[in-house]
């Protein structure tokens, strides 16, 4: 014996679709509070590096012979001219060097100032990269 199959319909149910959309949900709510840890993470990398870069570039230019800081430890005058940079211009191996780390805006000057200090022994510009040092 034929059964007629006219009056089922092909397709998914009302509860098998908002099954779905809960699952999406729950997944969702966990991932979102992740992705803002990586963006956290990632600010703070970058916050890192640019304390590196602004640490070597100052011991170089000091190897060189030129200090940023003019023998002060205010950190950020001294992160503002490695900003802005220096061309050696004295006769000598670095003669035409240029040391600097452009491009950093205020907010990624001020994150990487909370990474970097002066040692009053040395003079030398630290990298600290638990960022115990006080943010200028």
């Amino acid at each position: 014996m034929k059964t007629n199959m006219l009056n089922k319909k092909a397709g998914f149910s009302l509860v098998e679709l908002l099954v779905v959309i809960a699952v999406i949900g729950i997944i969702a709510a966990i991932a979102v509070p992740q992705i803002s840890k990586i963006n956290e993470s990632a600010s703070q990398a970058t916050a890192q590096r640019n304390a590196q870069n602004l640490t070597s570039v100052y011991a170089s230019a000091l190897a060189a012979g030129h200090d940023f800081a003019g023998g002060a430890t205010d950190i950020s005058n001294t992160i503002d001219a490695i900003v802005t940079g220096t061309t050696i211009t004295a006769a000598g191996a670095f003669n035409g060097t240029f040391f600097g780390v452009p491009n950093l805006s205020t907010t990624d000057k001020t994150a990487a100032g909370s990474y970097v200090d002066f040692d009053a022994t040395s003079g030398l510009m630290i990298y600290d990269k638990a960022g115990d040092s006080e943010s200028q």
